[in-house]
Order: C-alpha cells, then structure tokens, then sequence
C-alpha cells in the first residue's frame, strides 16, 4: 500500500499517461515527480500523427480533455472528418461523417507536439521533473512504455507541399494484419505502417506503402524515419501498486493503435485510487477492461478478413449517413459482443497477466 501522507508521488516515464497523472495530482495537493530518461518530454518522438479517436467514447474529445483538467483550446489539433481509403485492388473512396472521426495531434518535443504542450500545462501547475535521469526502483506509478512486441509501426516524416489529406491503405501487401495510413497537415507529413509480428515483409511493407502513394501522385520526399512496437497483453483485474498506466499496462486500443484516450484514462485511475477515491478508481478501470475487450474482439475479426472483405466492410462504412455511430457499437458492451468474447477472447495472442 502507498504511504501518501508526505504527499510525494514518483511516476517513472513523463508520455501521455504520466503527463495526465501527475497534473492530477498536483491539481490535489500531492507533489508528483515525474523521472524521464530523455532529456526533455517528447524527446523520443519526432512530430509524427496520430489520432485522437471519437468512437471509443461517447463524449467528444474536447470535453474528455476539458473534464481531466486540461485546456483542450491550448492544444494544437486538427479535426478530421473525412479520409481517403485505398486498397491494391480497388479504386479509393471517401468516408465523410459530420462529426470528426478523429482528432490528429503530433507527438513530440515541439511546440506544436501534444507531449510538449501537455508538459507546459504541467509545468505551469508545478510539478517537478528529472529529466535523463532513470527512475527510482520506488516509483509508486509506471508509465514507461511496453516491453513486449507483437506488433510494430514503420514511417517517416517529412515536409511537403501538399494540402491537408488523410489517407488509410488497407491491404497484406502493406500492412500485414494491420493499416497504413498517410496524413498530411499543414505542410507536415506522416506515412507509416502498424503491421502484426512477422518473420517476412517488415521492411518490404513500409516500402510497398510509399511506392503505392508514390504512384497515386502522393509524392513523399525524404525524412526522418521512425518506428515503434505495441504488445497484446491485457492485465484483468484491480490496479494495486506500484501502479502500471499506459502502454506499462496494456491500455490501449488494440485494433487502430493509438489508444491515447485509454492511457490517460489508467493514468486518471491511478490518481483517483492514490487519493483513495478506489470506488471512481475501479468503475474507469472496469470501463477501461471493457473496451479493451472489445477492441481485441474486434482485432480478432479484423486479421480473420480478406483484403476484399475488409475494403468491403470499409466501403459499407462509406455508404452509411453516420459511419461514426457505426464505429462506436463496434465498442458498445453489448449482449451480442459479450457472447463474442466469450467465445473468441481467449483463442489468440492476448493473455491475461
């Protein structure tokens, strides 16, 4: 049980899920410190895209920013209500939804990233940090990241003359049980590709999605390269400490990727049960546990597609008034996706640990 009464807190990794904790903290009267290994919060990252979804949760991105206490009008986002799908095999189609689908941040250290903006936030609280500095074996909180790899991301940025666009390449060819994905924004521009462990294809992939934009007229210059891994492992049950947030935990969305909502969401769990609020602590992390059933359950029957049934279930999406909704009971806790689980949650890679 953590001792609480001095007030001090020491989280181990300053990524979105640390960020959220340790300015909810400090917003209670504790004093967080927040240990990073690199020399500044974003350092590993280099202004790469990624989404802030809208079909997870019910409420609206900026109003689940708002309610953790942080200014959602401070933050540099692009809503994103339409995007491009492409397939080797077929000619692309536009998915429209009058509500965003997404919210796209850059992730890194500059002053447009998300991770630097949400430091500023923390910084202008107080709280402390200790930076290229590994954390202490006591840190009551770890947000460092995952230490296994089932899966892996491979992309580049670059800058570029082209007007704002995002694009989602579906395909073996490109992403083997996973996605590709071009955006463009603001004269900035991210393509990569998320791709299930593979013995095969991990370089050829990345190349076989830029030489597809390449000859749609998406011309993409040189740039930085970069790259990540994400595991499948699902903890079930109580957060007890020392407590793990984020990636550490296994929270996030385990078919699209991102999972930046779930991190902050284990991250404010984590806060709530320190200030000893265990009960609002144990209905987020059984919301959290929910949907990330749900996402594996849906990961599960995305990889069990064809290239021509998954650009057919896409293509359906397009041809819907609202496809937003439609994503959205794809993560509902329903009779129908209860039973799923029940009888394919336990065939595949997932684990509860």
């Amino acid at each position: 049980m953590i001792n609480t009464s001095n007030k001090s807190i020491q989280i181990a990794g300053g990524g979105i899920a640390g960020l959220t904790v340790a300015l909810q903290l400090k917003k209670s009267n504790f004093n967080p410190i927040v240990y990073e290994k690199e020399t500044e919060v974003g350092g590993g990252r280099d202004g790469d895209y990624e989404g802030l979804e809208n079909w997870i949760f019910s409420k609206p991105v900026p109003d689940f920013f708002n309610d953790f206490g942080i200014n959602f009008n401070r933050l540099t986002t692009f809503p994103i209500n339409q995007f491009v799908v492409h397939s080797q095999n077929s000619k692309p189609f536009t998915i429209y939804n009058k509500h965003p689908f997404f919210y796209m941040v850059s992730r890194g250290k500059k002053s447009n990233d998300l991770d630097f903006q949400l430091f500023q936030q923390c910084k202008t609280h107080g709280v402390q940090f200790e930076f290229g500095k590994k954390a202490p074996d006591s840190c009551q909180i770890i947000a460092t990241g995952t230490t296994r790899a089932a899966a892996f991301i491979q992309g580049t940025n670059f800058e570029t003359m082209l007007p704002n666009q995002v694009h989602l390449l579906l395909g073996k060819r490109f992403a083997p049980k996973g996605y590709a994905y071009l955006i463009i924004l603001n004269g900035r521009g991210t393509l990569a590709t998320a791709f299930k462990k593979s013995n095969n294809l991990k370089s050829d992939s990345f190349k076989n999605s830029m030489n597809y934009f390449n000859s749609m007229g998406l011309k993409i210059p040189p740039g930085k390269p970069f790259g990540g891994r994400g595991s499948f492992s699902l903890p079930i049950g109580p957060m007890q400490p020392p407590y793990k947030i984020g990636e550490a935990g296994g929270f996030q969305d385990y078919l699209f990727g991102f999972g930046i909502r779930m991190s902050m969401m284990s991250g404010q769990a984590a806060g709530l049960s320190i200030m000893g609020k265990k009960r609002e602590s144990k209905k987020i992390i059984r919301a959290l546990n929910q949907k990330r059933r749900l996402s594996f359950l849906n990961r599960i029957i995305y990889e069990q597609l064809s290239d021509e049934r998954m650009v057919g279930f896409v293509k359906k999406l397009s041809e819907k008034t609202n496809p937003l909704s439609i994503l959205g009971d794809a993560y509902s806790w329903n009779f129908k996706n209860i039973l799923r689980w029940i009888n394919l949650g336990q065939q595949y890679e997932v684990r509860p640990t």
